[in-house]
């Protein structure tokens, strides 16, 4: 007989995605998956066969021009500000739309307080999803790039914040603590994750999890065997119009077939003469555009990369956030990309990393073994598989 498996996870598409192959393998399965979401992620959620549980997030939605990037040395405060405020937010909708209809099982995001607290209020076992690279007492992202000190005063009034949150919404906060969820699945590879070997038998390394997207259209190269560009910021941090210039500049009245996706902040109006070998959309089916792609240009969120080295794609990488730093330099020093600043980029500098990652041998090779190596993880079917055991 199925379970009622419910899933708390972040409202963003790079956050949704890996998760719908899983989602989908358990619907399969005969299980029953409600899921937590915005409205606007309904309709990828129910194509899929999820039951959706709407409510109000905190967080920016795809469309907001307002939203700006961050001072580098704030962004990690900033996340973690940001995630205590939606889990305030968000904690009473999702107690009044499962308190009498408690899952079996919650998966939840990591950071995603609400669905760590309606574990322990419910006493119910869970899974917690890491969709960036997993910290330790032996690496963490703010220590990696000195851009946030968990000993300073700000860390240290963080970590109170939270015991204090913690502690109004349970009889007993010491079972926030006891909550440990039974799996940690990982949307990488072991040997993309800085520190690997000290991550223990907690931590499942599924990779990347791909799937069938019924509410996408497919895509399928048109002009010849011109070599194709797939160009991307994202969907969040991807208002950028001088990047978006000089990518154009980069390519027009080239060979290439360029493909850029601006998200929902930017008109393509903004971007003045497009050339005719490039097509400007807010969204493009990414995955199916990477299995013809010669290169990928790309913010390095880490489903965006995960999704190249499954399709053995070079990238050049143009990080916006301090996890897509520790991402791009990954994708650097494993030999499978390269690295640019998307501030003052010139068109120049653009065509000709994109010409030199595409002409290397030994990228080339290199990207064949991670390829094996990723496709060789387990993904969706294992996540689904750990999943169920629970």
């Amino acid at each position: 007989m199925g379970r009622h498996i419910a899933f708390v996870n972040a409202p963003l598409t790079g956050e949704i995605f890996p998760t719908l192959p899983i989602v989908d393998a358990l619907v399969r399965r005969g299980h029953r998956v409600t899921y937590a979401t915005v409205p606007a992620r309904a309709a990828a959620l129910e194509s899929v066969g999820a039951e959706v549980v709407t409510y109000r997030s905190t967080l920016p939605d795809d469309g907001d021009r307002g939203l700006s990037r961050p001072d580098r040395m704030e962004y990690v405060p900033m996340v973690r500000r940001n995630f205590l405020a939606e889990a305030a937010a968000t904690l009473p909708q999702l107690d009044e739309a499962y308190r009498d209809d408690v899952p079996d099982l919650i998966v939840y995001r990591t950071a995603m307080l609400a669905g760590r607290i309606l574990t322990a209020r419910y006493g119910v076992p869970s899974v917690e999803l890491w969709p960036y690279l997993a910290n330790n007492e032996h690496w963490s992202i703010s220590r990696h790039l000195a851009v946030a000190d968990p000993e300073s005063p700000a860390g240290v009034a963080f970590r109170a914040d939270i015991d204090e949150f913690v502690a109004a919404q349970l009889d007993d906060p010491k079972d926030f603590h006891r909550a440990e969820p039974r799996h940690r699945l990982m949307f990488y590879p072991r040997s993309f994750q800085y520190r690997g070997e000290t991550f223990g038998d907690g931590f499942t390394f599924v990779g990347p999890c791909v799937g069938r997207r019924p509410f996408q259209e497919s895509w399928q190269p048109g002009g010849g065997d011109r070599p194709i560009a797939l160009i991307s910021l994202g969907t969040v941090y991807n208002r950028h119009i001088p990047f978006y210039r000089a990518a154009m500049d980069a390519f027009a009245d080239s060979s290439w077939q360029v493909l850029l996706g601006i998200g929902h902040r930017t008109s393509p109006a903004e971007l003045g003469d497009i050339p005719a070998n490039v097509h400007v959309a807010a969204t493009v089916p990414q995955f199916d555009i990477l299995r013809h792609a010669s290169v990928f240009v790309t913010h390095a969120g880490m489903g965006s990369v995960m999704e190249a080295l499954l399709c053995g794609v070079p990238m050049v990488t143009v990080p916006q956030t301090p996890e897509q730093e520790v991402n791009a330099e990954r994708v650097v020093e494993l030999g499978v990309g390269g690295r640019l600043d998307a501030d003052g980029l010139t068109a120049e500098a653009l065509r000709a990393e994109v010409e030199r990652v595409v002409a290397d041998d030994a990228m080339a090779h290199r990207l064949g073994e991670l390829r094996r190596e990723v496709q060789a993880c387990g993904g969706a079917g294992l996540a689904a598989d750990l999943i169920e055991s629970v």
